[in-house]
C-alpha cells in the first residue's frame, strides 16, 4: 500500500518523466514527420498506413529514450526536493533517504518493465511489422518507389525513369524503362506515356505503357537486334518481399523472437558456427532495461546533493552518466561480438559496475560522507565567471564615465545589465540543450552505427571523425527545438522567481526584456544562414568520405569503379555503363539510347567498350542504329571507331548531389539549368525556398515561445514549459510538412507552401505577444 510521501514522490516524477520521454522521442522521429507526410499527400498512401509506420517505429525509439527521460525526471526531482530544503525536513522529521528513495526504485521497477516488453516483445514484432507494412504500400501505391525524373529501381533489376507523374499518381508520361532480369539480354522499353495498376489479391503490379517500342540487343553480339512498336504493351512488375530481402541485411536478429534466437544458437552450435551475435542479441534484451534502475541508483544520490549546484549541475550529472553507461556498453559489447569476453559476463558488467557506484553514493548520502564530485563541479561553475572576466578585462570606469553622458549613465547602465543578465541565461539554457541534444545523437548513431565498426573494425581516430562530422548537421536540424525549449524555460524561470514583475515595476516593458532574447535568436537564424551555405555542405561532404573511404575502405567518389550505372545527359540522350572505372577512364557494356522531345526512340548506340582519350571516345566493337519513319531501322557496325560525344569522363564520374546537400546558390544554379531545358523544377523550387525560409524558424520559435510561456501556470513548472515546447513543436512540423508536401504535389506555389509554417506561426506569435500584459 503506497503511502502519502510515496505517492507525493510519484507524482512528482511523473509530469518530468512522460514530458522527457516525449521530448527525446519526438528529438529522434522529427527529421521523419516530412517523409511519413509526404507519402500521405503526395503518394496518396493511406493515412492508417503511414500512422502504423510511426508506430512501429517508436518501439525502438522508447527502449533508448525511456530510461534516459527517468534519468533526467529523477535528477530534476531530487534536485529540487534538495534545493528547497525538502530533503534536510525529511531528514530532520527521521526519514532517511533511503526511504525517500523507495518511490523512485518503484518507478525504475516499473519503467524497467515497460522496456523489458519492448526488448523482449514489442521491438522485434515491431520490426518485422513495419517491413510487411511497407511492403503493403508498395503493393497498392506503386508510385512510392517511382520519382520524376530520376532512375528507380524498386522493382528488382527493373530500371525506370519517368519525366512527369500526374497529381493522381496513375498516369505517366515520357518513360524509359530497363529490363536487367536477363544479362544475357539488353532490353530497353521507351514509351510516351504509361499507367499503374495493382491487383491487391493477386498481389500483383502491372505497368501499362501507351505508343512506344521495345529494342534488344544480345549483350554477347550486338548485331543482333529487334525492334518492336505497340500502341499497348503490359509488363508484370517484380516486387521483392521485404521479408525475403531481410534475410540479407547485416543484423537478421534484430527481427526475431527471443524463442528463434535461442533455436538459432542451439542450430549454429551444433554445426560449430559462430554464435556469438545472436548471443549479445539475447543478453542485450535483458540487459538494457535493467538501465533504467541502474540510472536510479546513480542519479538519486547524485541529485538529493546538489543544491548548491542547481540545475547545471543536475544535468552535467545526467550527460555524464548516459555518456558514460552507453560508451561502456559499446565497448564492452565490441568485446563480446569479437570473443575477446564472455557474452554474459561483457552484457552485465556495465550495469553491474554503475550498479555499484550508485551503492557507493546511496551509501555516502545516507551515511553523510562528502561528496567530491559534485563540490569539484560547483567550484569548477563558481570559478567560471572568475576566469573570464580574467581573460577579458573591463574597461576602465573612467574610461566608460567619460564616453557616457552623466545624466543618462545610471538607467542606461541598469538596462544594459538587465540585457546581459538575460542573454546571459538565454545562453545557459542553449548551451544545456545543445549539449543534451549532442549526448542524444552520439549515443543513438553510435548504437547505430556499432555493428559497421565492429565488422570494418576502423582505428579509433577514424570513429571519432566519424562522429565529429556527422553531429553538426543533426544539431542544426535539432536547433530550433533547442531554441524554442530553451525560451520557454528562460521566461518560465523569469514568471516563476517574479523577476519579471519587478522588471515590469522597474519601468522595463515586456517587449524591452524579449529584445535581448528575441536578437539572440535573431543572431541564431542569421548563424544558421551562414552555416548552411559555407561550413555545413563541407561538413557533411567530410561525414560522408569518412564513412565511405575511411571506415568502409571503399574508394572515393571520384574514383570508384561502378557498375550499372544509367545518367541522362540531356534532354534527349540517356547513357547505361556496365561498368565504369575512373582509373584506366574507360566504360563497359555502353549503351546511348537517343529520343525525341516526345518520348520516341531515335537512335541505339551499343558499345563492347569506350576509352576516354584527348580526342574523344575510343569505342571498339559496336554497332550504331538509327532509327527513321515506319520505325525502319538502319544499323552501322564498327569494329573501332573514334566518336565525338558531349559527355567527358568527368562528366560521368561526378555524382550528382540531391537538394537537401546543395548549398543556397547551388541548388537555384541547378534549378535554373532544368528550368531552362523545359523540365518542370516545381520541387525543386520547394527546396530552394526552404533553404531560405528554415533558418528563421529561430526568431519565429522564440516570439512563439515567448507568450506561451507567460501564459502556463505558476505552479506547472518547467514539466508545464517542456509540455507547452512540444505542442508548438508538433503543431509547427505539422503544418511544415502538410504545406511542403502540397507543394510538392502542386496544390499550393512553392513559395507558399516553403514559407507557410513560417508565415503561420511568426502571424501567432506576433498576435500573441502583443496582446501579452506588459
Amino acid at each position: 500500500m503506497l503511502k502519502t510521501l510515496d505517492r507525493y514522490l510519484l507524482k512528482e516524477l511523473g509530469s518530468p518523466f512522460v514530458l522527457g520521454a516525449g521530448v527525446l522521442t519526438f528529438f529522434l522521429v522529427i527529421d521523419r514527420v516530412y517523409d511519413l507526410t509526404d507519402l500521405v499527400i503526395t503518394k496518396n498512401v493511406p493515412f492508417h498506413l503511414v500512422l502504423g509506420l510511426l508506430a512501429f517505429m517508436l518501439p525502438a525509439f522508447l527502449g533508448l529514450t525511456l530510461p534516459m527521460a527517468l534519468l533526467v525526471a529523477v535528477l530534476i526531482v531530487s534536485g529540487r526536493m534538495a534545493g528547497d530544503m525538502e530533503v534536510a525536513a525529511f531528514k530532520a522529521s527521521g526519514v532517511s533517504p533511503l526511504r525517500l528513495f523507495r518511490p523512485f526504485v518503484l518507478a525504475a521497477c516499473v519503467v524497467s518493465a515497460v522496456v523489458a516488453f519492448i526488448t523482449l516483445i514489442a521491438a522485434p514484432a515491431a520490426s518485422g511489422a513495419f517491413q510487411n507494412q511497407l511492403f503493403q504500400i508498395l503493393q497498392t501505391k506503386a508510385t512510392t518507389g517511382i520519382k520524376e525524373r530520376t532512375f528507380t529501381a524498386s522493382f528488382n533489376q527493373m530500371v525506370m525513369y519517368v519525366e512527369d507523374i500526374s497529381a493522381s499518381q496513375v498516369a505517366l508520361r515520357g518513360l524509359l524503362v530497363s529490363d536487367e532480369r536477363d544479362p544475357k539480354l539488353s532490353r530497353v522499353i521507351v514509351a510516351k506515356e504509361g499507367r499503374l495498376f495493382t491487383d491487391t489479391k493477386k498481389r500483383r503490379m502491372t505497368m501499362r505503357f501507351i505508343d512506344g517500342v521495345v529494342s534488344e540487343t544480345d549483350a554477347a553480339d550486338a548485331r543482333r537486334f529487334r525492334l518492336t512498336a505497340f500502341s499497348l504493351y503490359d509488363l508484370n512488375l517484380p516486387l521483392e518481399n521485404p521479408q525475403r530481402a531481410a534475410q540479407r541485411i547485416e543484423k537478421p536478429e534484430k527481427e526475431m523472437t527471443l524463442d528463434q534466437l535461442r533455436a538459432l544458437v542451439a542450430e549454429l552450435e551444433a554445426q560449430g558456427q559462430i554464435v556469438a551475435p545472436f548471443r549479445v542479441e539475447i543478453q542485450k534484451r535483458f540487459t538494457l532495461p535493467v538501465a533504467a534502475l541502474v540510472f536510479v541508483m546513480v542519479g538519486f544520490p547524485l541529485g538529493i546533493r546538489t543544491q548548491r549546484g542547481g540545475r547545471t549541475l543536475a544535468m552535467g550529472s545526467s550527460l555524464a552518466i548516459v555518456v558514460g553507461y552507453y560508451v561502456v556498453h559499446t565497448f564492452l559489447e565490441g568485446m563480446a561480438l569479437r570473443q575477446r569476453l564472455p557474452v554474459t559476463l561483457a552484457m552485465w558488467l556495465p550495469n553491474a559496475i554503475f550498479g555499484a557506484a550508485g551503492l557507493v553514493l546511496l551509501y555516502g548520502a545516507t551515511a553523510g560522507l562528502p561528496l567530491s564530485f559534485a563540490r569539484l563541479l560547483v567550484r569548477l561553475r563558481a570559478a567560471l565567471p572568475r576566469v573570464v572576466r580574467t581573460l577579458v578585462p573591463r574597461r576602465a570606469p573612467v574610461e566608460r564615465a567619460r564616453r557616457e553622458p552623466a545624466g543618462v549613465r545610471g538607467p542606461r547602465a541598469s538596462t544594459y545589465l538587465i540585457d546581459r543578465y538575460l542573454v546571459r541565461e538565454y545562453l545557459n539554457f542553449i548551451g544545456t540543450g545543445l549539449a543534451v541534444g549532442a549526448v542524444l545523437i552520439l549515443v543513438v548513431d553510435l548504437l547505430q552505427y556499432l555493428d559497421r565498426f565492429l565488422r570494418v573494425k576502423p582505428p579509433f581516430l577514424y570513429i571519432v571523425q566519424h562522429l565529429f562530422y556527422r553531429l553538426p548537421g543533426s544539431l542544426y536540424e535539432g536547433l530550433p527545438i533547442i531554441v524554442l525549449i530553451s525560451t520557454v524555460f528562460l521566461f518560465l524561470s523569469l514568471t516563476q522567481a517574479r523577476e519579471l514583475d519587478a522588471m515590469k515595476a522597474a519601468g522595463i516593458s515586456l517587449y524591452r526584456a524579449s529584445l535581448p532574447v528575441l536578437l539572440v535568436a535573431l543572431s541564431i537564424s542569421l548563424i544558421s544562414a551562414v552555416l548552411q551555405e559555407t561550413v555545413l555542405p563541407v561538413i557533411n561532404s567530410k561525414a560522408d568520405d569518412v564513412d565511405r573511404v575511411k571506415i568502409r575502405g571503399n574508394q572515393p567518389r571520384h574514383l570508384q569503379r561502378q557498375t550499372q550505372i544509367w545518367y541522362r545527359s540531356s534532354d534527349t540522350r540517356f547513357m547505361r555503363m556496365e561498368l565504369l572505372d575512373p582509373i584506366e577512364r574507360s566504360l563497359d557494356g555502353l549503351l546511348v539510347v537517343g529520343i525525341t522531345p516526345d518520348f520516341r526512340l531515335a537512335d541505339r548506340l551499343d558499345a563492347r567498350k569506350a576509352r576516354w582519350t584527348s580526342d574523344g571516345w575510343m569505342l571498339s566493337d559496336g554497332v550504331y542504329r538509327h532509327v527513321g519513319p515506319g520505325n525502319h531501322v538502319s544499323a552501322d557496325p564498327f569494329a573501332e571507331r573514334l566518336a565525338t560525344m558531349p559527355e567527358q569522363i568527368n562528366d560521368l564520374i561526378q555524382v550528382q548531389q540531391g537538394p537537401e546537400t546543395m548549398s543556397f546558390r547551388e541548388l537555384r544554379t541547378y534549378v535554373t539549368r532544368l528550368a531552362e531545358t523545359g523540365h518542370n523544377v516545381g520541387k525543386y523550387l520547394v527546396d530552394l525556398y526552404r533553404k531560405l525560409s528554415f533558418p528563421l524558424i529561430h526568431v519565429i520559435m522564440a516570439l512563439v515561445a515567448i507568450p506561451f510561456a507567460l501564459s502556463s501556470p505558476r505552479t506547472g513548472g518547467r514539466a508545464m514549459g517542456v509540455g507547452v515546447a512540444i505542442l508548438i513543436s508538433v503543431g509547427y512540423w505539422v503544418i511544415h510538412s502538410i504545406a511542403i508536401a502540397f507543394a510538392k504535389a502542386e496544390l499550393l506555389p512553392p513559395l507558399l507552401g516553403a514559407w507557410t509554417a513560417n508565415i503561420v506561426f511568426a502571424g501567432v506569435g506576433a498576435a500573441l505577444f502583443l496582446r501579452a500584459r506588459t
